[in-house]
């Protein structure tokens, strides 16, 4: 069976075609495109089909209730995540196309930062309101760049609830080059196995180096199914590794951009590992889709 192609990277995508992109650290990130330009993301989901991907993900991945009190003005969060859902379903329309939708469920505050996760009831609300918005409406829930197995269980646990099809992705990034833990500093293999226990349909990595997710899935091929939508960079030393005070600054100080048809080349390995999806996350983009296309088509 040839493996499914996710989307490219939504934040690249939308600075690379000249739209505001401010900090994901400091504010709503991809959700000021989502409300000031939506027309744009639509463009990028038609572009990303085009280029070949069988799933497009749901853009409100920055639209969370805690987040999005960094901008007063902006609209609820469950409206932005039924704005996205609209938009996906028009780009398919549009398209003539039957690529499957995956609604995001994303951390509920800022990524690579476990501590500050909302306490049972807040992730709760949280995830039920996107889950009955995406019920009926979308073929599967992707729990995105889950950074520690109490986030990542609880959205998925969630989940399940309102979806057939639940997948459940981690993230290794900047722990110290080491593809083997979370931000939180569990371990990737317990992640997986707490994953494995609620029985979620496919398991993924995302957000990290390509050959770090190539480190990352060596755990996740005991798996039924697996698979990876990495950043397209890969793990460069620094001299300065000391200087740095969180992990997505560990991630960027030790980054080295790799292009397309390099994406590709790690493509193919997962490809021959077994993957049952693949995409791309940071500095991906429709280039990098098309690369991975070509590759599926030749199997």
């Amino acid at each position: 069976m040839k493996p499914l192609i996710l989307d490219s990277a939504l934040g690249t995508e939308i600075e690379n075609r000249g739209e505001f992109l401010p900090s994901f650290k400091t504010s709503i990130w991809s959700a000021y495109c989502l409300i000031h330009n939506p027309d744009l993301i639509l463009q990028i989901h038609i572009d990303n089909i085009e280029a070949g991907a069988d799933i497009i993900t749901t853009s409100n991945y920055q639209a969370t209730p805690e987040l999005l009190k960094r901008e007063p003005t902006a609209p609820i969060y469950s409206d932005l995540a039924k704005k996205s859902l609209e938009l996906c379903q028009e780009a398919i329309k549009i398209t003539n196309t039957n690529t499957k939708i995956a609604g995001c469920f994303p951390p509920i505050h800022v990524t690579f930062r476990p501590d500050l996760s909302g306490n049972q009831n807040q992730l709760n609300d949280f995830y039920s309101t996107l889950g009955a918005i995406y019920k009926d409406n979308t073929d599967l829930i992707i729990c995105e760049t889950m950074a520690s197995i109490y986030e990542g269980t609880t959205a998925a646990t969630i989940a399940k609830k309102y979806s057939d099809e639940v997948w459940l992705s981690w993230t290794t990034r900047g722990n110290k080059g080491n593809a083997s833990r979370l931000p939180s500093t569990e371990l990737l293999d317990d992640a997986v196995s707490a994953g494995s226990k609620i029985d979620v349909d496919c398991q993924l990595v995302n957000c990290v180096h390509a050959d770090e997710a190539s480190e990352a899935i060596l755990r996740l091929k005991k798996e039924k199914r697996f698979g990876v939508y990495a950043n397209s960079s890969i793990f460069k030393a620094n001299p300065l590794d000391g200087f740095v005070s969180d992990a997505d600054e560990y991630h960027h100080l030790h980054s080295q951009f790799i292009n397309p048809d390099e994406y590709a080349n790690f493509a193919k390995k997962w490809v021959e590992d077994g993957v049952y999806a693949l995409g791309g996350c940071c500095r991906t983009t429709t280039d990098h889709i098309k690369k991975i296309k070509e590759l599926v088509d030749s199997l």
